[in-house]
């Protein structure tokens, strides 16, 4: 019982302790109408609070979905004169089971900060009512009289409701083109309907996207030659997240396009990822470059060994040796440059560099060990650097659109992903500035699809699809839904802002947000932290959307995945 715990109270400033299960009641007398704001600054625990009436019964829960690390915001407010008490507790999943739950408990050692302590009176807290009030319709109007509408998600539907992007996008290189999940349909349709805009009215040859650099080039042929088919070069490229019907219809739009179009006009199909997936061809190209060039005794490293050790690898706790090898390889090439060149050409020199630096890419972001070494995410480094090699390598008016998920597009260099900063967008922000477009995605409600994770068994279990209730108020998400527009895009750089709307757009607020995986055991829904004008330069909001279609290789993909235990 409550009354048998020792008793806290809240101190601004204040740091307390938080390890396994231990829970922390707090005292607050409040009077009728009162209302209490309390700011809790989480260090790597995740809690609860839980607001209690004086003979014990639960009044209230607030528990953001903010993770181990960020600000748990209580406001509550008292219908009658009493003492209250809230207990702090970490957060513990109820599908634990027992082992799992114990080795969860253990694992709790953080602690949190007391930022903000302040009990409003009656007649305060009717005016901050009222202020708000104000403030969120002025912000609803401004969205509202702002964003532009558009008629629909799907490609072949006409630019006229586009044009207005015209003015805004002229002068970019790069227009990144978020996502609010890996398997939101509405979303992959809308970018494929940006990405015809892009190509038919701005002249962009380039699209790209975050899957594997070395596992899209089928798709590159494809769409650029007609080899092959488009089912098949999809699946090499290894991630299941697009192997959907929906993005096989925006490559059969690409090809049917490049077959219309001088090759100066033809779009061009890049993955940009780097991780340890969809690498099998680059080992080939490596280990037939090494045999073609003769076995050399300058060279320590066995290739073909250790890429069959990378192919099969399940721990990737350590891969310190791995990487040195891989670092002997590149030494090994790039020392003895002009002989290998002698042997076979320039250009097929310049490829094996090339599948080299993608398979080190790939294992430094899979070394779980070298990633704890840096601080910030040695993915969206790789994938910015990869962006800016084929802009590089391309006409020097080209330009390109970006397909990733909004965490990956955002220009904010503090947004996390994770739990490291400096995202792909932010690193394309510091080297092309205003070139690059930052375009965020906002759903209210609906699905997606995405890997369930088990928690108790600690593995992905199966694919299934998550619903989305409408968005909470107060929600980026919610926000954009009080408009009453099915679809619209607003932009946060072409206009200038009233200090309300200034204030909004550079406050963080939550919105709806996952990657390929979730669990039904976490109970709580997708979301994260969003300063609108920080992380993008505009938005499209889509009121309503469903999960992303599979293909039938896309759902063997999965089983494989599953079975294997990834």
């Amino acid at each position: 019982m409550i009354a048998q715990e020792t008793l806290f109270q809240f101190k601004v400033g204040k740091e307390t302790p938080v390890q396994g299960s231990k829970r922390h009641v707090y005292q607050v007398k409040l009077n009728k109408g009162e209302l209490l704001q309390l700011e809790l600054l989480q260090k790597n625990v995740d809690l609860q609070i839980i607001a209690f009436s004086s003979s014990n019964d639960t009044l209230q829960l607030f528990d953001s979905p903010n993770g181990v690390n960020g600000i748990e915001i209580v406001e509550f407010v008292s219908e009658q004169n009493q003492t209250y008490h809230f207990e702090v507790i970490p957060f513990i999943p109820e599908s634990f089971t027992d082992s799992i739950r114990q080795k969860h408990v253990k694992k709790i050692n953080g602690s949190y900060l007391v930022s903000k302590y302040e009990i409003l009176s009656s007649i305060e807290h009717t005016q901050l009512q009222h202020a708000r009030k104000v403030r969120k319709d002025s912000v609803i109007n401004w969205i509202k009289n702002k964003s532009i509408t558009l008629k629909s998600v799907k490609a072949k539907k006409g630019f006229e409701d586009l044009m207005y992007l015209k003015p805004i996008l002229k002068d970019i290189q790069v227009v990144g083109l978020g996502e609010t999940s890996h398997g939101t349909k509405e979303v992959f349709q809308m970018k494929h309907r940006m990405l015809e805009f892009l190509v038919k009215e701005m002249g962009f040859t380039i699209f790209a996207i975050e899957a594997s650099n070395v596992g899209c080039r089928s798709i590159n042929d494809y769409v650029l030659h007609g080899k092959g088919n488009s089912r098949e070069a999809l699946t090499e490229q290894g991630f299941w997240i697009w192997n959907t019907e929906e993005v096989i219809d925006m490559i059969e739009w690409m090809r049917t396009y490049n077959k219309t179009v001088p090759d100066n006009k033809k779009i061009k199909f890049f993955g940009i990822d780097t991780q340890m997936v969809a690498l099998d061809l680059a080992y080939k190209n490596v280990g037939n470059f090494i045999k073609k060039t003769g076995k050399s005794e300058l060279l320590t490293v066995e290739v073909d060994s250790l890429f069959r050790e990378l192919s099969a690898i399940a721990d990737r706790s350590d891969l310190s040796l791995q990487r040195q090898q891989l670092y002997t390889l590149l030494f090994y090439l790039v020392v003895n440059e002009f002989k290998l060149v002698n042997k076979t050409s320039r250009a097929a020199y310049i490829g094996i560099i090339k599948d080299v630096r993608k398979i080190i890419q790939g294992v430094e972001d899979g070394d779980r060990k070298f990633g704890k070494s840096i601080s910030f995410n040695p993915r969206d480094e790789y994938m910015a650097q990869t962006v800016l090699e084929i802009l590089q390598n391309e006409k020097p008016d080209a330009k390109m659109a970006l397909w990733a998920h909004n965490c990956h597009i955002s220009k904010n260099a503090e947004t996390e992903i994770t739990g490291k900063i400096r995202p792909l967008g932010s690193i394309l922000k510091e080297y092309i500035g205003k070139r690059y477009y930052a375009v965020g995605f906002s759903t209210n409600q609906g699905s997606f699809r995405a890997m369930n994770r088990n928690v108790n068994k600690g593995k992905n279990d199966k694919n299934t699809i998550f619903k989305l209730p409408p968005a909470k108020q107060g929600n980026l998400d919610w926000y954009f839904a009080q408009v009453y527009k099915e679809i619209f895009f607003i932009d946060f750089v072409k206009s200038l802002h009233p200090k309300t709307i200034a204030t909004f757009l550079s406050q963080e607020r939550k919105a709806y947000s996952c990657g390929a995986s979730w669990s039904l055991d976490y109970g709580i829904l997708p979301a994260f932290d969003i300063s609108p004008s920080k992380s993008f330069d505009g938005m499209i909001f889509i009121k309503e959307t469903s999960s992303a279609v599979l293909t039938p290789a896309g759902e063997k993909e999965i089983e494989k995945r599953i079975q294997n235990g990834k």
